[in-house]
C-alpha cells in the first residue's frame, strides 16, 4: 500500500487503484499518523491534532471510530490485514521507506547532501531532483483544518524549500544556469523576501547570459524587502549585484559558487542588521526609554540585563517602545540587532513557533539552511554556541506567551532579549519588567497633532481632550483616530467626536485600513478563548460577562455570581485577563475594564451568548447585589428595606460585621448604583423588579450619607419602573423616597405632594407600616414649613398606626416630631418630656438613628433657654452618635448647634472652627435648609471679629 502526503493525501493499493477517503476527520487521522510514521502516536495526540484545545466531550469515543472506519477502507475485506496497529493507549502506522513519499523524499534529501559533502555533485543533482519530483502540490493539501496539520504542512513546506535550495546551488555550480532559473523563478516569487533563493536566482540568470534578469531581479528583491522591512539587502546581495554591474557582458564562471557561499554563510559580514526602521515621530515615553535604557545599556559599563519585556495592553505601542530602545542602545550590542515578529497578536496570520524563529536566526548568524538543525532543543544548542562571545540584542515582537520564546531565552551575557508581550513574564528568571499603559493626556494629544495638524488639533482643544479620552489614550485608538483625520481634511477634530461618542459606533469607527482596535483586542480574546488550560476559557467567558454587566469595578464575587462559578475560580480567571492585559487590577482586589475592552467584551458577549443566558448571568449578579445590600444595611442598624417582589436567584456575599458591612455599601455604591439604573432599563419584568429592589434597599444608606440628588435620580426612575409595571407598592415606596430628598434640597411643597401620593397608595393598599412611613413624613415636613399643629397632628397619627402593629422606630420618630413641635409652640416642659421620654426609649431599643434626633431637639431647647453649656453637652452626645451610626447628614446640623453655643459662651474661635465644618459639610452634601441658618450664624461671628473661611468644600478656621 502506497501513502502519499507530498500533495492532496492519496492512498494506492497494491494494484496502483486510489482508494477514496471522503470524509476531511477521517484524512486528518491518517495524515497525523503518517506524519509519524514508525512511532507509536497517542489518542491525546490524535486528539489534539484533529481538535486543537476544543475537542468535544465524545473525542477519545470518536478517534476509536474514526480508526474502525480507516481499517475498513483500507483493508474492507480483512480487519486485521490493515496497516494501523493498535498500541498501548495509541496507534501506530509503519510504511516502508518506499511506501510513503515523505520518508522517500527524505531519504533523497538525507543521500544528496551526503554527496554534496563527498563533492559529488552529480549524484547529490539526481538525489535532490528526484526528491522534489515527488511533490504534486502543497503538502496536506485536502487535511489541513487544524492548527498543528497547518503547522506540519508549514514545516514540510521548508523542508522541500530547503531541498529546491541545495538543488539550486549543485546547478549552480554544474553550470546549469538556465535550468536553475528555471525551478528558482516561482520559489522566488513566492518567497519575495527570502535572501538566498533570490541569490541564487541573480547567478542562475547572469550566468544563464541574461544579465538584464538578473539586474532587474535584484531590484525587485530589494524594492520589496524595503518596503516590508524598512531595510537593505544583505551585505553579500549587494556586493552580487555589485560585481554584476562591473563584470560588463563577460561574467567570471567562479563567481557563482564563490558569491552563493557568501550569501550561504556571510563570513565577512558576520553582525546581522535586522532593525525595523526607528520609528519616525516617537512621542511619549521619556520614563519608559530611561529605564529600558538603564536595562540594556548601563552607565557604569556593566552587562545588560539578560531578559527585558515590555508588557502591556493591546493597542499601547509596546513595538513602537521596543524599536525606539533598540536603536538607541544599537551602539552597545557590537554583535549585531536581530528581531523576529513572532505575530502572537496579528490577526490572520499564524504565529511562529520557536523552531522557524531559531532557523531564521541561526541563518542570519550565518548557518547554512541545510545545516540548521530540525529538532528544537539541538537548534537552541546551536544558538547558544553560536552567541557565546558576541554581545546581541535579541528583539522578539508580539510574542504570544513564554512558551512560544522558552528555547531561545536562554543566551550567554553580554547579550539580551528585548521582548514584547501582551502576557506577563514573571516566570523567567533574571528578567526586568516594563509595564506600560496609556499615554498621558499631552503625550496623546501630541502624537495627534503630529497625524492630524497642529493647527486643527489646537482649534479645539476641548474636543481634542475628549477625542483623546474617547480613544482610551491608546497609541492604537489615538494612531487610528489621526489617520482618519489627516485623510479628511475638511473634518474638524468635534466631527470625528461626535461619530466616537456613540457606543454602538466606537470599536468601528476606530479602524483605519488594516489597523483596527477590535482586531487586535479579538487577537488577545481569542488567545484565551481557545487556550489551552480550561483557566483561560474561563477567562474569555469572565471578559464577555463584564460586557453583560455595566458596573465601574468588580469583585471577585460578583464576578463568580456572574459565571455561576465559585469566586476563588472567579478570582483566579480575573487575574488571568490582568495577565493578559486585557483587565485592570489593584490591591483591593477590584477589577476594571478600559472603556473599549469594555464596548469589546460587549460586542463579544452578545455574539458568544444567547439573550436568554445573558439575562441569566446579569440577574445572578443583581440578585447578589440586592441580597448583599439588604445584608449590609441590617448589618448597619438601619431600618428594614422596602419590601418588593424580587425573585433572588444568588445570595449575599459574606459580611461579618456592621464596620464591614459599612465599608462594603461605601466601595460598592458606585456600582450598585449603575447596576440598579441597567437593570430598571431593561425590557425583562424580572429585571427590571431586581433593579428596583436595589435601588430601594440603598435608600438608608444614601439618605444617611447626605446624597440628596442620588437618591432623587434613582427614585425618579423606581417611580418610573413602578408605574411601568403597575405596581403601587413600588411607586408609593418611591414617592417617599423622593419626597425625603426634596426636603433635604429645600423643595418641601414638592415633598409634601409626594407624600401624599404616597399616603394615599399605602391605604389603598391596607399598608399599616407604609401609611405610617407617610405620616411621619408629613409631621417632618409640616414641622420644618413651621406648621406646628398639623407635624403635632400628623406625628400623632402616626405614633398610633405604629403602636398598632408594634413598631417601636415609627413610635420614636413620631414623639421627636412631637417634642420639636412643642418647643416650637414654646411649650418647653412638654417638650423636655416627650423628648426625655423617647430618649429613654430609644436606648433602650438600640434606635441610634432616632437617639441622635433627639439630642439634637434637646439641644435645640436648652439653647432657646439661655443654657448653652447643656446645649453644647447635647450636641457633641448628637454629634458622637451621629459618627457611630455613620449618619452623615445629620453632622452639619450638630455642628451648627455647637458652632452657636460656643459663641455664647465666649468660645469664638471654637464657635468659628465649628461653622466652618458646617458649611463645609453642608455645601458639599447639598443641605439646603441650612443655607439662611449658616449665613445668619457667620454674620454674627463676623461681626465679633471671626470671620470664616471655606476652601474647596472643605472647612479651615
Amino acid at each position: 500500500m502506497i501513502f502519499l502526503l507530498l500533495g492532496s493525501l492519496t492512498v494506492r493499493d497494491a494494484g496502483n487503484n486510489t482508494i477514496p477517503i471522503p470524509r476531511l476527520k477521517h484524512r486528518q487521522l491518517l495524515a497525523t499518523l503518517l506524519l509519524r510514521a514508525g512511532t507509536p502516536t497517542s489518542v491525546e495526540h490524535l486528539v489534539g491534532s484533529l481538535w486543537c484545545d476544543d475537542p468535544p466531550p465524545s473525542a477519545e469515543r470518536n478517534v476509536k471510530t474514526y480508526v474502525h472506519a480507516l481499517r475498513k477502507l483500507l483493508s474492507p475485506d480483512d480487519l486485521r490485514s490493515a496497516p494501523i496497529e493498535t498500541r498501548a493507549n495509541g496507534y501506530l502506522i509503519a510504511p516502508g521507506p518506499e511506501d510513503l513519499d515523505l520518508l522517500t523524499f527524505r531519504d533523497h534529501v538525507r543521500r544528496g547532501r551526503q554527496a554534496s559533502r563527498e563533492r559529488d555533485p552529480e549524484t547529490a543533482y539526481r538525489h535532490f531532483e528526484r526528491a522534489l519530483g515527488l511533490w504534486r502540490g502543497e503538502a496536506l493539501l485536502d487535511s489541513r483544518g487544524s492548527r498543528p496539520l497547518d503547522d506540519a504542512a508549514a514545516h514540510l513546506s521548508e523542508e522541500r524549500l530547503a531541498c529546491l535550495e541545495e538543488l539550486s546551488e549543485v546547478r549552480i555550480g554544474l553550470g546549469r544556469y538556465a535550468e536553475a532559473a528555471s525551478g528558482l523563478r516561482p520559489a522566488a516569487l513566492a518567497n519575495p523576501t527570502h535572501e538566498r533563493l533570490w541569490a541564487q536566482l541573480m547567478l542562475s540568470l547572469y550566468g544563464a547570459g541574461d544579465r538584464t534578469a538578473a539586474l532587474r531581479a535584484y531590484q525587485r528583491f530589494r524594492r520589496v524587502v524595503a518596503e516590508r522591512t524598512g531595510l537593505e539587502p544583505c551585505r553579500p546581495i549587494q556586493d552580487l549585484h555589485q560585481r554584476m554591474l562591473a563584470s560588463g557582458s563577460v561574467f567570471d564562471l567562479r563567481l557563482p559558487a564563490k558569491s552563493i557561499h557568501l550569501v550561504e554563510a556571510a563570513p565577512h559580514d558576520p553582525i546581522p542588521r535586522q532593525l525595523p526602521r526607528d520609528p519616525a515621530g516617537f512621542v511619549g515615553r521619556a520614563e519608559e526609554l530611561v529605564t529600558l535604557r538603564s536595562l540594556l545599556s548601563p552607565s557604569d559599563d556593566g552587562l545588560p540585563q539578560h531578559v527585558v519585556a515590555i508588557t502591556g495592553p493591546p493597542g499601547s505601542g509596546k513595538s513602537t517602545l521596543a524599536t525606539r530602545t533598540a536603536h538607541l542602545v544599537r551602539d552597545r550590542f557590537r554583535g549585531g540587532q536581530l528581531y523576529a515578529n513572532l505575530h502572537g497578536a496579528t490577526p490572520g496570520i499564524r504565529r511562529l513557533e520557536p523552531l522557524e524563529v531559531l532557523g531564521r536566526f541561526l541563518r542570519a548568524l550565518g548557518v547554512a539552511p541545510h545545516a540548521v538543525p530540525t529538532d528544537v532543543d539541538e537548534a537552541a544548542a546551536l544558538w547558544r554556541s553560536l552567541l557565546d562571545g558576541r554581545d546581541v540584542l535579541i528583539v522578539l515582537d508580539d510574542v504570544v506567551d513564554l512558551a512560544q520564546v522558552r528555547p531561545l531565552l536562554s543566551v550567554p551575557k553580554g547579550s539580551t532579549i528585548l521582548v514584547t508581550s501582551r502576557q506577563t513574564f514573571a516566570l523567567v528568571d533574571d528578567c526586568a519588567h516594563v509595564q506600560i499603559n496609556r499615554m498621558s493626556q499631552a503625550e496623546a494629544a501630541t502624537m495627534l497633532a503630529r497625524l492630524a495638524g497642529a493647527e486643527r488639533v489646537a482649534r479645539n482643544a476641548r474636543a481634542t481632550a475628549r477625542l483623546v479620552d474617547l480613544c482610551g489614550n491608546l497609541p492604537l485608538a489615538v494612531g487610528i483616530a489621526g489617520s482618519r483625520l489627516a485623510n479628511r481634511p475638511r473634518w474638524e477634530v468635534a466631527d470625528l467626536v461626535e461619530r466616537l461618542e456613540d457606543e454602538r459606533r466606537r470599536l468601528h469607527e476606530l479602524e483605519a485600513g488594516d489597523l483596527a482596535v477590535g482586531s487586535s483586542l479579538a487577537v488577545s480574546y481569542d488567545l484565551f478563548l481557545g487556550g489551552a488550560h480550561p483557566l483561560d476559557r474561563i477567562a474569555a467567558r469572565a471578559l464577555c460577562a463584564l460586557g453583560v454587566l455595566q458596573v465601574p469595578d468588580v469583585t471577585s464575587p460578583v464576578v463568580g455570581a456572574l459565571l455561576d462559578v465559585p469566586a476563588d475560580l472567579a478570582e483566579r480567571a480575573m487575574e488571568r485577563l490582568v495577565d493578559g492585559h486585557l483587565a485592570e487590577g489593584d490591591e483591593t482586589g477590584r477589577y476594571r475594564l478600559h472603556d473599549l475592552i469594555r464596548l469589546f467584551a460587549g460586542e463579544q458577549a452578545v455574539r458568544q451568548q444567547t439573550r436568554e443566558a445573558r439575562g441569566a448571568m446579569l440577574d445572578r449578579a443583581l440578585s447578589s447585589y440586592v441580597a448583599t445590600t439588604r445584608l449590609a444595611v441590617k448589618l448597619s442598624g438601619y431600618q428594614r428595606t422596602a419590601p418588593t417582589k424580587a425573585d433572588l436567584s444568588a445570595g449575599p456575599f459574606p459580611l461579618a460585621s456592621g464596620e464591614e458591612a459599612r465599608e462594603w455599601l461605601e466601595q460598592e455604591l458606585a456600582n450598585l448604583l449603575s447596576a440598579a439604573f441597567q437593570a430598571m432599563a431593561a425590557p425583562e419584568e424580572r429585571t427590571a423588579r431586581l433593579g428596583v429592589s436595589l435601588a430601594l434597599s440603598l435608600f438608608w444608606h444614601l439618605q444617611r450619607s447626605g446624597l440628596p440628588s442620588r437618591l432623587l435620580t434613582i427614585n425618579r426612575r423606581v417611580l418610573e419602573v413602578g408605574q411601568r409595571l403597575g405596581d403601587r407598592n413600588v411607586q408609593a415606596y418611591a414617592h417617599g423616597y423622593m419626597s425625603v430628598a426634596l426636603s433635604v434640597t429645600d423643595h418641601r411643597d414638592e415633598a409634601l405632594a409626594h407624600v401624599h401620593e404616597q399616603l394615599a397608595l399605602f391605604r389603598e393598599l391596607s399598608d399599616p407600616h407604609g401609611e405610617q412611613i407617610a405620616l411621619g413624613s408629613l409631621g417632618e415636613i409640616h414641622l420644618v414649613l413651621g406648621r406646628y399643629e398639623e407635624a403635632i397632628g400628623y406625628a400623632e397619627a402616626q405614633r398610633r398606626v405604629a403602636k398598632t402593629i408594634g413598631h417601636k422606630p415609627g413610635e420614636h420618630y413620631a414623639a421627636t416630631v412631637i417634642g420639636a413641635a412643642r418647643h416650637k409652640l414654646r411649650q418647653f416642659d412638654q417638650a423636655l418630656k416627650v423628648l426625655g421620654d423617647t430618649l429613654i426609649q430609644t436606648r433602650k431599643d438600640g434606635n441610634l438613628y432616632q437617639e441622635t434626633a433627639v439630642h439634637e431637639k434637646l439641644g435645640d431647647i436648652h439653647l432657646d433657654l439661655g443654657d448653652p453649656a447643656s446645649a453644647r453637652t447635647c450636641y457633641e452626645t448628637a454629634l458622637a452618635c451621629a459618627h457611630t451610626a455613620k449618619l452623615s447628614i445629620a453632622e452639619p446640623y450638630m455642628l451648627l448647634g455647637l458652632a452657636r453655643s460656643c459663641r455664647l459662651l465666649g468660645e469664638l474661635d471654637k464657635a468659628a472652627t465649628y461653622l466652618t465644618r458646617s458649611v463645609a459639610t453642608a455645601r458639599a452634601m447639598g443641605t439646603e435648609e441650612l443655607k439662611g441658618r449658616l449665613a445668619e450664624e457667620e454674620a454674627v461671628l463676623a461681626a465679633y471679629g471671626r470671620p470664616i473661611t471655606v476652601l474647596n468644600g472643605a472647612g479651615a478656621p
